[in-house]
């Protein structure tokens, strides 16, 4: 290349390339700063009760906590990923009318959550499993307000505006941190006040999330879809992502269900622990694979989906490789400082369950791309493929060898064959998009 061609070059592609290049950097600065308030916020009460709280004690929170996942998973698959989809696609002139519609049929729908959580935790209260008893009771009241918050934080990312979520993430730390510690001090924190106070914070900081997003949208819409439509279409699309969201939540929770049956609540809360030190970075993956799915949906009617799925990649591996090798030479330390001296004689799983971040990057972006293709039904066959295998694994090697390391090494198996499986259907997917 001369010198006269590189200066056309820099003038006519790179320099005008700058604008939308800083526009991705900052989206991608709030996106990661969003979830690291929500997430840090949870990261932290996660650790001071792993902290403050019986290993029983907070192997039960943990446990209702991977059923609220279940009811998570289904919420997201229901309303959260449709609206990701539609609402920067179809409705995207009419996304007012039609975020008012998905708010409306979410209180409707999840009342039965807090009746059904409510009447297990009365359950194991009259049994006498005290901790689980207040552990449900806690999760009854705070299960709608908690999805209320996942729901209207996506909004922002339908708008490719993530910065309008990370207010409502810097509040929902202060507010929830807050709580938390007075809770502490009073002496009245404990399995079900954790649950009410992450509720509490949550209603309030998606109220505010709501108020921009609100705010940030144009005049009246075009057209406001009816409640009918917006049920008709999500069904339509979430019945395949509800199936995976519940297929899903098997490889990721089904041991702190089995972990108490075959072993203890003690090793369930030691597998949160474990968990706890990898959320950060998990959440970092979440954030911008979220981010992401809208950009693979106009990548996909431009033609540069490969294009993109690559630098996503880039993106994604350097820091979860990075952290993986931290694990693994100060993975013992870690623990030590985290949880001041428990959990540690389980820190020796930590350097391989390090692996998680790192499949996690192949499992985002090319479910991202599956998403943004509208192929739910093969996001189901993939995860209905994971429930099996690690279904089957659990039962074999909990109690095979001993619960946690059964456990632990369930998880990072059945995730290696999750971004295996991904990585195949969403780069076949791509090619024949391409052909």
């Amino acid at each position: 290349m001369t010198a006269s061609s590189a200066v056309r070059f820099v003038q006519n592609k790179l320099i005008p390339a700058l604008p939308a290049l800083r526009r991705w950097v900052g989206r991608g600065f709030w996106a990661v700063l969003d979830q690291a308030l929500f997430a840090g916020s949870n990261f932290l009460v996660g650790v001071l009760l792993a902290r403050w709280l019986e290993p029983a004690a907070y192997g039960a929170f943990s446990t209702a906590y991977s059923v609220f996942m279940l009811v998570g998973t289904l919420h997201t698959g229901l309303w959260t990923e449709p609206m990701l989809v539609y609402g920067s696609g179809r409705f995207r002139e009419s996304f007012r009318g039609y975020q008012r519609a998905l708010i409306a049929d979410h209180w409707r729908l999840l009342f039965l959550s807090t009746l059904a959580f409510t009447g297990v935790g009365g359950f194991f209260l009259l049994r006498g499993a005290s901790e689980l008893g207040l552990s449900f009771l806690g999760l009854g009241v705070a299960t709608p307000l908690i999805l209320y918050l996942w729901l209207v934080r996506r909004s922002a990312y339908v708008l490719i505006e993530p910065r309008l979520a990370a207010g409502g993430g810097a509040l929902y730390m202060v507010l929830y941190l807050g709580c938390a510690g007075g809770l502490f001090r009073l002496g009245w924190l404990n399995e079900a006040t954790a649950f009410l106070a992450m509720g509490g914070t949550a209603l309030v900081a998606g109220g505010f999330i709501f108020s921009r997003v609100q705010k940030r949208l144009p005049g009246p819409d075009t057209a406001e879809p009816s409640p009918g439509q917006v049920r008709r279409l999500h069904w339509e699309y979430g019945r395949w992502a509800l199936l995976a969201g519940a297929l899903s939540w098997v490889p990721g929770n089904i041991y702190y269900v089995l972990l108490p049956l075959f072993s203890s609540l003690e090793a369930s809360a030691t597998l949160k622990a474990l968990y706890n030190l990898l959320m950060p970075v998990l959440h970092f993956n979440g954030a911008i694979s979220s981010l992401f799915i809208p950009l693979f949906t106009h990548a996909k009617e431009s033609k540069s989906l490969r294009r993109v799925c690559a630098r996503v990649l880039i993106i994604l591996l350097i820091p979860a490789c990075i952290f993986w090798v931290l694990l693994i030479f100060e993975g013992n330390q870690l623990m030590f400082w985290v949880y001041g001296g428990r959990y540690l004689e389980s820190s020796k799983l930590l350097s391989w369950m390090g692996l998680l971040p790192v499949s996690s990057v192949f499992t985002g972006t090319f479910g991202g791309i599956l998403r943004a293709m509208e192929r739910p039904q093969k996001i189901a066959g993939i995860y209905s493929i994971n429930a099996i295998i690690s279904s089957s694994l659990s039962f074999l090697m909990i109690p095979l060898f001993g619960g946690i390391i059964g456990a632990g090494s369930t998880v990072v198996i059945v995730n290696l064959i999750s971004a295996l499986l991904f990585t195949i259907s969403g780069f076949k997917e791509m090619q024949e998009k391409a052909g």
